[in-house]
């Protein structure tokens, strides 16, 4: 009898620990950055050298939202958009749902970082509404690039062209003044992003790990981002965590 009590609450304890695998975040910026690290570009990767200054501020949507109010860009021959990243320090997704609400007041570069390890490696969906600005990691295909684009690409080093493109459409994500809500779906390398619910652009990478997320910027001063969520939709295996536990439970008796 007792045998049969410790395995049903060691069951209920694995239950709850899978529960707590799936690693869901919200976060609506109303308690400061103490779980955000900022990183921004080495100053030899930069032309606008102004350092970064994320912020929580009064935002366009509810209450107080993450602000970044800099203009820091590069690179130094304005081929690449790069600048400024935050990333989230606390956790790491490999599948996942997330949706965040984004309105610029600038019109320049804005994007999500996902997959992040380093400054170095990481994957980005990065988008461009001013027709002056570079192509991103277009340029590596042969094409200028220039804007307007959305692109999902994955940095490889510190040296041109910087990022790998994995795929690019020739259309901004967002319209400078306007709120949008942008939504990333990673699921087995599967990589989809929509804004407002349309497809933006969408690749496929097999080398996908997961990592840390977070944002970025290129030259986008004033860029508000709030009522970030996300739904760890990473599979678990149950059955051979409980039969494992279950083997530890027959062996001790």
């Amino acid at each position: 009898m007792r045998s049969f009590t410790l395995m049903i609450l060691v069951l209920g304890l694995v239950c709850i620990c899978n529960f707590a695998m799936a690693a869901d975040l919200v976060e609506d910026f109303e308690k400061g950055l103490d779980n955000w690290v900022v990183v921004d570009e080495p100053a030899d990767l930069l032309n606008d050298k102004t350092p970064s200054n994320w912020v929580i501020q009064p935002g366009p949507f509810n209450k107080n939202a993450l602000n970044q109010t800099t203009n820091i860009w590069g690179d130094p021959g304005d081929i690449v958009a790069l600048g400024s990243f935050i990333i989230y320090d606390k956790a790491e997704f490999t599948d996942f749902d997330l949706t965040v609400d984004m309105q610029a007041n600038d019109n320049d570069g804005w994007g999500i970082i996902f997959g992040w390890k380093s400054r170095t490696d990481h994957y980005r969906f990065f988008t461009m509404a001013d027709g002056g600005n570079p192509g991103g990691a277009a340029g590596n295909q042969g094409d200028p690039g220039k804007a307007p684009w959305s692109l999902l690409e994955k940095r490889t080093s510190d040296e041109i062209p910087y990022y790998k493109t994995l795929k690019v459409e020739r259309e901004s994500a967002y319209q400078q003044g306007l709120a949008v809500t942008f939504r990333l779906v990673v699921s087995g390398g599967n990589l989809q992003v929509y804004a407002d619910k349309k497809l933006k652009v969408e690749a496929k990478d097999p080398t996908y790990t997961g990592g840390k997320i977070g944002f970025t910027v290129y030259a986008e001063s004033g860029v508000f981002v709030d009522n970030l969520k996300i739904l760890d939709t990473s599979p678990v295996e149950p059955k051979s965590k409980l039969a494992s536990t279950w083997g530890s439970i027959k062996s001790s008796k």
